[in-house]
């Protein structure tokens, strides 16, 4: 049915104003549905309901911050603006859509008598709490039909599902929350950022786990919960610090070893929740037996080691804050190592010899080893299980993937065919890549899941999500924690590149300009990312700034 079509159905025929709908339960058994307490807000939202005589413009700026108050008396107020069917049938929740605080709302009344807004647009949420952020000039654009109710009072009878909130409004009622999955090596969570209402938060975590990875992470992750398992009620209550999660006895297919890693899903999960210290799990009501321990998995396996740099046209390494060169040194001799990648726990250091061979660093008495060869090779990464990946930089839908000992295997990434590829970094778990690359004449940021064959090697990046809509151009990326990246580039019409710390869902947040800065690397944590100048500078994080701490030195490099 027409909007049009609605409003004069709704003025001819309604008769009264639906003045808002029943909460959902909030009381019963302590053992099974007490909901969590409200987590405390930054910002006390309040809101009136619509004024007698109130204009059409009124009536939906009445609403929407009506609608912003919502998550604390489940939009009982802002029902109140509706009329007809739309005050029983509009899904608040399905979706939210965020601006800067800076923007205000335009209205404007079109011909048919509806009121079309227009803001600019910073970020979305999708009913799950998926974050995705608004390139720069985004606009958010909707339309509210309203008619007269029996009372002569106007009222909105047609609107999209969602609400709109400002970027202050929204940090006040959301949280950025992480669902943990696993590797399939099961050595490792990988972690998926989603946004949800700050109340009830332990009951939108585990509904989340159950329901599973997005579909973008899905082929790169696995989940040890058991198909078909819900909760059983549909609160996870909290009281004395134990949150108290009731499964329903699907939950009990799980293998014993399943089992432990289930639970070890649930406890990573809910360990940021305020107030939750320890869950009980409970499946149809009687104690879930775990017969194996619980392990307890990194989220961001990473080692640390000292810095390598390029110094003096070789390779360096950082010691006690000295540069010194690496012992086969010597053995690099009319080679200039460029873009060097460190590998774990003693894994391989490679480097790119000009722009078409990658070189495995040498051992104390024996020549670097060529691992592979290629036009315009982008800067190599290591994974965890000691594969180097590089790719020509003009790209057929294929990465190169190379072990120390030669082993080589091509990567399937068809999305990446006749696209340019400037940047590649592997995730610390070795579950998600990020791609920096060109698109239609356009650089855009990618973040994918790397599907691996049993025995661990990578046989393919399937289909990604797109990150960093407000960077304009980059560079470089690396890894800075288990859901962010650092991306060099540029934004907001400046043209000289800064560090943009990019959460895998979550808004982009620009750092200050080192002039010439040129390559980045990152170990655990923003105050740990180095710049590498195109001069030989190299700077560390130093408070809100940047303090250089070596000079003639290029490519700063850290494991990864």
């Amino acid at each position: 049915m027409s909007r049009r079509l609605r409003a004069a159905l709704a003025a001819l025929g309604a008769s009264a104003l639906l003045a808002g709908c029943v909460s959902l339960p909030r009381s019963g058994p302590v053992t099974a549905s007490q909901p969590d307490l409200p987590a405390t807000q930054g910002i006390g939202l309040f809101a009136t309901g619509p004024q007698p005589g109130a204009e059409p413009e009124a009536i939906v700026s009445g609403f929407l911050t009506a609608s912003a108050a919502g998550y604390s008396d489940d939009f009982l107020v802002a029902r109140q603006y509706l009329a007809g069917p739309a005050a029983q049938t509009w899904q608040p929740l399905e979706q939210v859509r965020v601006f800067a605080d800076s923007q205000t709302p335009r209205y404007e009344r079109t011909p048919d008598g509806a009121v079309r807004l227009s803001v600019a647009g910073q970020a979305s949420v999708d009913s799950a709490g998926r974050y995705t952020e608004s390139a720069s000039q985004s606009v958010i654009e909707t339309s509210f039909t309203l008619a007269r109710n029996a009372a002569g009072e106007w009222r909105i009878i047609d609107l999209d599902d969602g609400v709109l909130l400002s970027a202050a409004s929204f940090s006040s009622v959301y949280v950025e929350s992480t669902l943990h999955f696993l590797a399939p090596d099961h050595a490792a969570f990988v972690p998926e950022v989603r946004w949800f209402p700050q109340q009830n938060l332990a009951t939108s975590l585990v509904r989340g786990l159950l329901q599973g990875p997005s579909p973008w992470l899905e082929p790169g992750v696995v989940t040890m919960v058991p198909t078909g398992t819900r909760m059983t009620v549909e609160s996870v209550s909290v009281a004395d610090g134990v949150a108290q999660v009731d499964l329903s006895a699907d939950s009990l297919g799980a293998e014993p070893d399943q089992r432990a890693l289930f639970v070890a899903q649930l406890e990573r999960t809910l360990r940021d929740v305020p107030g939750v210290q320890q869950i009980q799990v409970t499946a149809a009501g009687a104690p879930y037996e775990v017969t194996e321990a619980v392990p307890e998995l990194p989220a961001y396996p990473y080692t640390s080691t000292n810095l390598t740099v390029v110094a003096d046209g070789t390779l360096a390494g950082v010691v006690d804050g000295e540069v010194v060169p690496m012992a086969a040194a010597d053995q690099l001799a009319g080679i200039t190592p460029r873009f060097p990648a460190v590998g774990y726990d003693g894994g391989p250091t490679v480097f790119l010899d000009g722009p078409d061979r990658l070189l495995a660093a040498p051992a104390k008495d024996a020549p670097p080893v060529e691992l592979a060869q290629g036009k315009d090779l982008v800067g190599p990464t290591v994974d965890r299980r000691g594969w180097v990946w590089t790719t020509p930089a003009a790209n057929a839908g294929r990465l190169i993937a190379v072990r120390a000992d030669g082993t080589r295997t091509d990567v399937g990434a068809a999305w990446l065919a006749g696209g340019t590829v400037k940047a590649l970094r592997i995730s610390r778990d070795g579950a998600r890549a990020v791609v920096v690359w060109q698109s239609g004449g356009s650089t855009v940021i990618d973040a994918a899941p790397v599907v691996r064959n049993v025995d661990g090697s990578p046989r393919s990046l399937a289909e990604p999500v797109r990150i960093g809509e407000r960077v304009d151009d980059a560079s470089q990326v690396v890894w800075v924690d288990e859901r962010t990246v650092a991306v060099l580039g540029t934004s907001g019409g400046d043209a000289a590149p800064a560090v943009h710390l990019v959460p895998i869902g979550g808004p982009t947040k620009r750092l200050p300009v080192v002039e010439g800065a040129a390559t980045i690397t990152a170990g655990r944590g923003d105050r740990s990312i180095m710049l590498g100048t195109e001069s030989g500078r190299v700077y560390e994080r130093n408070g809100a700034a940047w303090r250089p701490v070596y000079t003639d030195a290029y490519y700063p490099t850290l494991p990864g």
